[in-house]
C-alpha cells in the first residue's frame, strides 16, 4: 500500500512539473509511465486531463491520451447510466437489452398453450424474465413443466401457502414465481429455502415485493442469494409494508449487505429485528 501511495505521488509530480514547463512539444515519457503504471489517483487524473487540454503535447502522445481518457470517460458514463438518481445501482427493473433476446418457445405457444414444457430447454435468466410476463397472462395455462417438477398456474394464482423446499428450484423457477406472485391477492406464505436461487431470482422476487400487498412470509434460506439480491432485497423491504417474516441464512450476502437489510428492516417495522433472519 505505501509503495503505490509513493509511486502515485511521484507521477502527480511529474505531471504538474509538465504543466509548467510546457513548451511547444513534451516528450511525455514521465506521462506515459503515469498511464502504464496505474500509479495515479483522482487529483493526479485532473493534472493529466488539464495537460491534455492545454494543447502542449506532440500529436502522437496527445492521441495516446486522448485515447486513454475517451475510453475511461465511456466506462464512467456507461456507470453513471446505470445509476439510480440517488446513486445507487437498481438490479430489480428487466434490462433493456432482454427485450432483445430470443424466446427459448414460440410466441404464440407461450400465450395460449394449456402446458408448457421447459424440461429440457436450457432457459437463461434473461429468457425467463421473457417468457414469465408471457405465461403469467396466458389464462388458458394449467401446467409449467420444468425439469423434474411441475409448476401448477392454480396454485401461483391462488394458493395462500406455496411449499417448495429443497426443490432444486434455479432462477429460472424463482423468475416465474416472482411474476405470478406480483398478482396473487392470495398469498400470504412462500417457502423457497434450500433451493439455487441466486442473485437474478432474488431480485425478481424482490421486485414483486414492491407489488405484492399480501405475502407476509418469504424463507429463502440456504439458497446462493449474494450482494446484488441483497440490495434487490434492501429495496424492497424499505417499500413493502406487509412482510413480517424474512429469513435469507445461509446465503451469501455480504456483511455490509446484511447490515443494511438489518437496518432497513428495523426502520419499516418500528424499531424491531423481529422476523427476520440473516
Amino acid at each position: 500500500m505505501a509503495t503505490g501511495a509513493t509511486g502515485a505521488a511521484g507521477k502527480r509530480r511529474a505531471v504538474d512539473d509538465a504543466e509548467v514547463d510546457g513548451g511547444d512539444e513534451l516528450s511525455g515519457d514521465a506521462l506515459r509511465d503515469v498511464i502504464e503504471d496505474g500509479l495515479y489517483d483522482d487529483e493526479t487524473d485532473d493534472a493529466l486531463h488539464s495537460v491534455l487540454d492545454a494543447g502542449v503535447l506532440g500529436d502522437e502522445l496527445g492521441d495516446e491520451l486522448g485515447d486513454h481518457f475517451g475510453s475511461n470517460r465511456e466506462e464512467d458514463d456507461d456507470d453513471f447510466d446505470d445509476a439510480d438518481e440517488d446513486g445507487s445501482v437498481s438490479e430489480l427493473a428487466p434490462s433493456e437489452c432482454d427485450e432483445d433476446v430470443e424466446l427459448p418457445l414460440p410466441e404464440v405457444e407461450l400465450q395460449t398453450a394449456t402446458v408448457i414444457d421447459l424440461s429440457g430447454v436450457d432457459v437463461s435468466e434473461a429468457q425467463a424474465r421473457r417468457i414469465a410476463p408471457l405465461l403469467c397472462g396466458n389464462r388458458a395455462l394449467k401446467t409449467i413443466k420444468c425439469d423434474g417438477h411441475d409448476l401448477s398456474t392454480a396454485d401461483l394464482r391462488e394458493e395462500d401457502e406455496l411449499e417448495w423446499d429443497s426443490e432444486e428450484f434455479r432462477d429460472v423457477e424463482a423468475i416465474i414465481i416472482a411474476e405470478f406472485l406480483k398478482g396473487n391477492k392470495e398469498l400470504t406464505r412462500l417457502d423457497l429455502a434450500r433451493n439455487s436461487i441466486s442473485d437474478a431470482g432474488a431480485c425478481a422476487l424482490a421486485l414483486a415485493l414492491r407489488e405484492n400487498s399480501t405475502l407476509q412470509y418469504l424463507n429463502l434460506e440456504s439458497n446462493v442469494v449474494a450482494e446484488k439480491g441483497g440490495k434487490a432485497l434492501c429495496m424492497a423491504v424499505g417499500e413493502n409494508k406487509s412482510l413480517s417474516y424474512l429469513n435469507v441464512m445461509y446465503n451469501a450476502i455480504p456483511n455490509s449487505g446484511q447490515q443494511e437489510l438489518r437496518e432497513l428492516w428495523t426502520q419499516a417495522h418500528q424499531g424491531s429485528q423481529l422476523g427476520l433472519h440473516l
